[in-house]
């Protein structure tokens, strides 16, 4: 086994607990649409129907677990799905999931703190792979991580997302003391898990081959990438959208309830 140089993991659902954001958002954005839009009330899906929906399907681009969620619900009612905007729906999910994103809905995984210090104690180079945009790294990270500094940082209009992510990337590395950090987000690639290139795109930026990383995710997607990616050590953990049985699907080499398993398979 080749000493481990990197961990990659996923944002949603493996680092940060935002399901309650990205279901309800999604959810609220998608109902203010429809209903603007005079969809009848009984057309409308309740919270617990599109929620399982978007459990299934999340791990892709917002605007395309979106479409694939309205898609399955109204697989059976052409005549409403030809008629929906999904661009415009996705256009207003971020001003709402800033609304309903605070620091009671939010916050890292236990054993998140420990974690960052085992990559700091040991020289392992960290990154992250997301399906979200920029925005949703800085506003998510910044306030579970309100020790950083930058829980407003993702309210300020002077500054671009790219610019914005800068400087949370900048904080999290000098924070944690890490050897090397780098986000990857959906507007760094054109392809998105289950393709690799997200992945592949981290591991260049790291320097470092796909048999020398670990990677987490808490999504069949994340594994997929990484197996699509031929990295080595592949590791689900439960405590996101997919359970167990969903999660080993998709050929993890282990599957792990807690960030606290995972310190013993990188050192």
């Amino acid at each position: 086994m080749h000493k481990i140089k990197a961990l990659i993991s996923d944002a949603d659902g493996t680092l940060v607990d935002t399901m309650y954001v990205i279901r309800h958002g999604q959810y609220e954005a998608s109902r203010r649409y429809l209903e603007t839009n005079k969809i009848s009330s009984e057309d409308i899906p309740d919270f617990e129907t599109y929620a399982k929906i978007v459990n299934k399907v999340v791990g892709k681009p917002a605007r395309d677990t979106i479409e694939s969620t309205l898609r399955e619900i109204y697989k059976d009612k052409p005549d409403i799905l030809e008629n929906i905007d999904f661009d415009k729906i996705a256009k207003s999910l971020g001003p709402i999931q800033d609304e309903i994103t605070n620091s009671s809905v939010v916050g890292v995984y236990e054993g998140f703190t420990e974690l960052m210090q085992t990559l700091s104690d040991n020289d392992i180079k960290f990154a992250i792979f997301t399906s979200g945009a920029p925005h949703h790294i800085v506003r998510n990270f910044g306030i579970s991580l309100p020790e950083l500094g930058l829980t407003q940082l993702y309210k300020d209009a002077t500054m671009s997302d790219a610019e914005r992510l800068s400087i949370f990337i900048d904080a999290f590395k000098k924070y944690y003391d890490l050897v090397d950090f780098t986000v990857v987000t959906s507007v760094d690639t054109v392809k998105h898990k289950p393709d690799p290139d997200s992945l592949l795109l981290a591991l260049k930026r790291l320097d470092v081959q796909p048999n020398e990383c670990v990677v987490i995710g808490d999504h069949t997607l994340d594994m997929y990438a990484a197996k699509n990616a031929g990295v080595s050590h592949r590791i689900g953990v439960t405590h996101g959208f997919d359970d167990r049985k969903q999660l080993a699907t998709s050929e993890p080499t282990k599957i792990i309830d807690s960030l606290n398993e995972l310190f013993k398979y990188i050192v």
